[in-house]
């Protein structure tokens, strides 16, 4: 495969700095076992600094499917894995009502020793239930179900123990919760009125000193909620009713957490 010209480092964003080395893609041209292996690890590299899934495959010329599946790979997620079959057991879990909403799933130890696989698989199958928005990691805790369709947005969240027993916990503020408790927050004092855009990606971005990715995963939650509409080309719009949507979500989640 061909080099890739112009590898130097400066003035380029570094989630791009991780595919600079990597040989020029060829669309059609079926990659070999070790560059599937070197794409993979440079993939999740610059995902994990940043880079978009539809950025890193533009910047590559690939596919986006292609992009998922390296990232797949390089996370120990392909078909063959043992990850991959420890996520589809959880999954089948969540699904049948084994592990409910607000439930805390058995320690990754004592996971490890039903399945029988090893610690390495069982953290990255829950990594990536935590990136589909079907768990969430409390310090001194553990993972907790949640809601991909009614994510927290709040600071705290009502847990069931592994006792039964109902508590409210704190969630931990990492800088995703920290812009979506900021912009929330706003929205509901009129900073941002209803009806009006909101701040473009870049701007958000120099404010908080955030990624692209980090953004985006903190908007999220409100954009399935409808509190938040629209395209990266018309920019990003409260809804006409947001206090309103905010409020109900608020309530909403109460009564289910207390189920």
């Amino acid at each position: 495969m061909k080099t890739r010209s112009g590898s130097g480092k400066i003035g380029i964003p570094p989630w791009q700095q991780h595919l600079q080395e990597l040989p020029v893609y060829t669309p059609g041209v079926r990659l070999t076992r070790d560059e599937r292996a070197r794409y993979a690890k440079s993939v999740v590299d610059a995902h994990r600094a940043g880079g978009s899934k539809l950025g890193i495959a533009s910047f590559l010329g690939c596919s986006f499917a292609l992009v998922q599946r390296l990232l797949d790979l390089g996370e120990g997620l392909d078909e063959a894995g043992e990850a991959h079959q420890v996520e589809k057991v959880l999954r089948v879990r969540l699904t049948d009502g084994t592990y409910r909403v607000g439930d805390v799933l058995p320690s990754p130890e004592r996971l490890c020793v039903q399945l029988g696989v090893r610690n390495d698989s069982v953290r990255r199958a829950l990594a990536r239930l935590a990136q589909a928005g079907l768990t969430l990691g409390i310090s001194a805790l553990g993972t907790v179900v949640t809601d991909p369709d009614t994510p927290p947005t709040g600071s705290t969240l009502q847990v069931r123990t592994r006792s039964g027993q109902i508590q409210t916990w704190t969630l931990p503020m990492t800088q995703s919760r920290h812009i979506r408790a900021v912009i929330t927050a706003r929205i509901k004092d009129g900073i941002y009125p209803e009806g009006s855009r909101i701040p473009g990606t870049k701007a958000l971005n120099e404010e908080f000193g955030a990624t692209e990715g980090t953004l985006k995963s903190a908007l999220r939650p409100l954009r399935k909620r409808g509190i938040l509409s629209g395209t990266r080309q018309e920019g990003t719009f409260v809804h006409s009713s947001a206090r309103s949507l905010l409020t109900s979500a608020e309530l909403i989640g109460t009564d289910r957490e207390g189920a």
